[in-house]
């Protein structure tokens, strides 16, 4: 993998790529299959920075990622985990838990999965990512 798409792409580490025109596509090493196709617009600064709908206090964070027992199931998916990138809808969305949601009320009307060493928080919706938090 490309240092500078490391640099932005960390989660690619373990990826293969091939360069298409002017596009970089990752490629899943253990099925060949395609996740996620880079062009020059990925790198452009575009006219305002992404900003995440959800926000969330330090103490709203650890009070969520605490929630969280160690041995949830996880997924993995196979896309960029990127604000607005959408959750395929053949995975299960969960519900945070009655007493997170009495303390974080806006977290009411989202879902969560966990993959790998992250919590995904969707917009149920449109299954889009609203945040990532790493655990």
């Amino acid at each position: 993998m490309p240092a500078a798409v490391l640099a932005i792409f960390p989660y690619y580490r373990d990826y293969r790529y091939v360069v298409e025109e002017d596009a970089i596509c990752i490629v899943d090493p253990e099925t060949y299959e395609i996740v996620d196709v880079l062009d020059e617009g990925t790198y452009a600064p575009g006219p305002r920075p992404q900003v995440a709908e959800l926000m969330l206090t330090d103490r709203e964070r650890i009070l969520v990622l605490d929630s969280i027992p160690p041995d949830f199931p996880r997924v993995r998916l196979r896309l960029r985990l990127a604000l607005g990138a959408e959750i395929p809808p053949s995975l299960e969305l969960h519900e945070f838990a009655p007493l997170v949601v009495d303390q974080v009320p806006k977290l009411g009307n989202f879902r969560f999965v966990v993959s790998q060493d992250q919590l995904v928080i969707v917009e149920p919706r449109d299954r889009s990512i609203a945040l990532v938090l790493d655990r």
